[in-house]
């Protein structure tokens, strides 16, 4: 006698099927989430190692630049992505976006379809904006001035993508006059010397409307290589007077546009009245006797002159020039220019030309 196999009725498949189609939409999207997290994972540990290997990159090549002035470095203002290869195996990443000046200061890496952008010196997910930079007057940057120089400013500003600095110090090359005679003759067409004798208004207003012509010849002839700087220029004296608690005092009391007056009388006044201050004979030490005097509130700050004495050529100066002549209202004689003195305050008693 034969026994009847049974099998599985068409309502029994079909309900094994739905159960299984059950399973599988749960199931995918887990593994989906799964794999593509693991991808995720893999592209920031990659974007990561990229950031680690530029920074270690280029730790060793300041080293070189120490070691060899005319070494070439990769690692400078400029940077393009496409450096990056020579630096580090990208594999099958690719980087988007680099900027470099002292330090990497942004990154945008693709790896395994993602995009991964560098934020409080971390590479995270995300295709991010760049962050804007953020500084503060004083900082010290290492800028790219040319194809092969790069050079220390202090920030004096920031006005959107441009920074204004000043240089951290004296450029050698040896002292310049504010105008000289001869360059007074060119711009003039007149003869100084009988401009200060016999018009001594008309060399006033001379020097008004062209100051600081040699200064500022001299400035352009020593950063003549310089061809990744905008501009290059001497501050104004309000300018520089703007970083001292002394301004500050006068713009409470809404003075400040006459400061020429005040700090010149206040300034001198004080120096008259301490023989420390007139015997100085360094940076430094004019700095420490004006503070015991109790003119702190008159000079920069120490990063805005610490730097004049040590220049490396003795003969690049002990303060530099301001765009600004001293006005007559101040002085007695009009042959004069504001500047910086190294001591770190303002100075009118600069003869403008030798």
């Amino acid at each position: 006698m034969k026994k009847k196999e049974k099998g599985f009725t068409l309502i029994e498949l079909l309900a094994v099927i739905i159960i299984l189609a059950i399973v599988a939409l749960i199931a995918t999207p887990i593994i989906l989430d799964v794999v593509e997290d693991a991808r995720k994972s893999a592209g920031l540990s990659e974007a990561n190692m990229i950031y680690s290997g530029i920074n270690n990159y280029c730790a060793t090549e300041e080293i070189k630049v120490q070691m060899n002035s005319s070494y070439t470095a990769i690692c400078k203002s400029g940077m393009l992505t496409t450096d990056v290869e020579k630096m580090v195996n990208l594999g099958n990443a690719e980087v988007l976006e680099i900027e470099y000046s002292d330090k990497l200061t942004w990154l945008k890496v693709k790896s395994n379809g993602h995009i991964y952008s560098l934020q409080d010196n971390a590479m995270v997910e995300g295709d991010l904006d760049k962050p804007e930079a953020k500084y503060a007057v004083g900082d010290l940057l290492k800028v790219q001035i040319s194809d092969s120089e790069t050079q220390n400013i202090y920030v004096l500003e920031v006005n959107g993508n441009e920074i204004v600095g000043i240089l951290d110090r004296n450029l050698p090359g040896g002292t310049v006059a504010w105008i000289s005679e001869e360059d007074y003759y060119t711009a003039t067409g007149s003869d100084i010397n009988n401009d200060y004798s016999n018009n001594p208004e008309q060399l006033n207003q001379n020097l008004y409307t062209y100051g600081a012509v040699t200064a500022n010849k001299a400035l352009n002839e020593r950063t003549s290589s310089w061809n990744k700087v905008t501009k290059k220029y001497l501050p104004e004296a309000e300018e520089m007077l703007k970083l001292t608690e002394y301004y500050k005092e006068l713009e409470s009391s809404g003075e400040t546009s006459n400061w020429e007056s005040k700090y010149f009388t206040e300034f001198n006044a004080l120096v008259m009245e301490n023989e420390s201050i007139q015997t100085c004979s360094s940076g430094s030490e004019c700095r420490e006797a004006i503070t015991a005097a109790g003119g702190a509130k008159y000079l920069l700050p120490e990063w805005a002159t610490i730097n004049l004495e040590t220049t490396g050529d003795s003969s690049a100066g002990f303060g530099y020039w301001t765009k600004t002549p001293a006005n007559l209202s101040v002085v007695s004689s009009p042959a004069r220019a504001w500047g910086v003195d190294g001591g770190g305050n303002l100075d009118n008693g600069l003869r403008r030309w030798l």
